[in-house]
């Protein structure tokens, strides 16, 4: 299942591996909508596992760390992976919107982390980068299909955080014209009841 050569990553993994419950493994699944590779574990025993093993280690090592738990593929490696680059950032640390960009297009295969990435960590680089945010017109214009839901749950996570919310937000709908994938039509409608 989960391939890791990094002996952080490895006992991070074996962590969430203990923390698992089977039963919620698979109720999560059916939130999901989706067969996902998981332990079980709840999220906030991933966030909380995640920010133990960030005080312990030093931060030249995250960046390798982040992208091996996010190729792994297994829920709670990706999540402890988006929220280890959340607590990264916090450290002063830079990452391109480009970086995120190849995270969520090579690793990102579930509504669940991508909006988990795209609040906690798009939206916050954003915040802080608003010249980046026409970046998301890319993104909303991609043939990714997980690209173009970032970017709608990231304007999203953005209102009231940003200038220019409401012609940002609306610029972003029009691209979406009668969209039928239904992962992205509720995340379309998602942002129309907050532009209303």
């Amino acid at each position: 299942m989960a391939n890791l050569s990094n002996k952080i990553s490895i006992l991070i993994d074996k962590d969430l591996k203990k923390s698992g419950e089977r039963e919620f493994a698979q109720r999560r699944n059916r939130l999901i909508g989706k067969e996902v590779v998981s332990y079980g574990v709840k999220v906030r025993e991933i966030r909380k596992i995640a920010k133990e093993y960030f005080k312990r280690f030093s931060k030249e090592k995250w960046p390798e760390i982040i992208k091996e738990l996010m190729s792994t593929k297994v829920f709670e490696n990706q999540m402890a992976g988006i929220f280890l680059l959340d607590l990264f950032l916090k450290t002063e640390e830079k990452i391109s919107i480009s970086e995120i960009e190849e995270l969520i297009k090579d690793y990102i295969d579930n509504w669940a982390t991508c909006d988990t990435i795209s609040g906690e960590v798009v939206a916050k680089v954003l915040t802080h980068s608003p010249k980046e945010i026409k970046s998301l017109d890319t993104w909303a214009k991609s043939k990714n299909v997980w690209l173009k839901r970032a970017a709608l749950v990231t304007i999203v996570k953005l209102k009231n955080k940003i200038e220019n919310w409401q012609r940002i937000a609306s610029q972003i709908l029009s691209f979406f014209g009668e969209e039928q994938e239904p992962i992205l039509k509720k995340a379309i409608h998602w942002l129309q009841k907050e532009v209303l």
